[in-house]
């Protein structure tokens, strides 16, 4: 007889002690099937701009990494953006993420975001830990860039990573 934790990992009961081999082997494959960690990565050199005051693509189109989220329903999101604007305003990179089965699960918001004042060229990045997600489905993150007011944001480049943890 064997019983099973709550994340699916069998072990023998303790009355199981005749060929005891098997019961690790069914563990270790348990196991090696939670640790598996999946990643998903897109990156970008071509320049691209974005002239809208609202979360946007930006002129190259849509730009996205997509991960399948593991059985922990978290995935560690990080994005990188070299920007600048074409006046002394500023160029906001956020992200928004979609999952294939429940819908959007995080929308772009300025107040976590990547902001680039002036015509300095500069790099910064984000790290943002999803949590709740549903295991199993796919995870699209799109980076949106906006401007703060009229002006051209213009993006050098841009990566995505995302991570999904045990």
């Amino acid at each position: 007889m064997t019983q099973q934790t709550a994340k699916g990992i069998t072990y023998p009961e303790s009355t199981d002690h005749v060929r005891t081999w098997e019961h690790w082997q069914q563990m270790a494959e348990d196991i090696d099937g939670l640790i598996t960690v999946a990643t998903g990565e897109a990156e970008d050199a071509t320049t691209t701009t974005v002239t809208s005051t609202s979360f946007t693509d930006s002129s190259g189109g849509p730009f996205a990494a997509t991960i399948v989220v593991p059985p922990s329903g978290t995935v560690i999101v990080n994005i990188r953006s070299t920007q600048r604007n074409s006046t002394t305003n500023n160029t906001i990179t956020h992200f928004s993420a979609s999952g294939s089965v429940s819908g959007s699960v995080y929308g772009a918001s300025t107040v976590a975001a990547l902001i680039v004042r002036g015509t300095d060229n500069l790099s910064f990045s984000l790290c943002k830990r999803l949590t709740g997600l549903s295991p199993g489905e796919t995870l699209t993150v799109t980076m949106l860039h906006r401007v703060n007011t009229t002006s051209t944001g213009t993006m050098d480049y841009r990566h995505i990573l995302l991570e999904g943890t045990l």
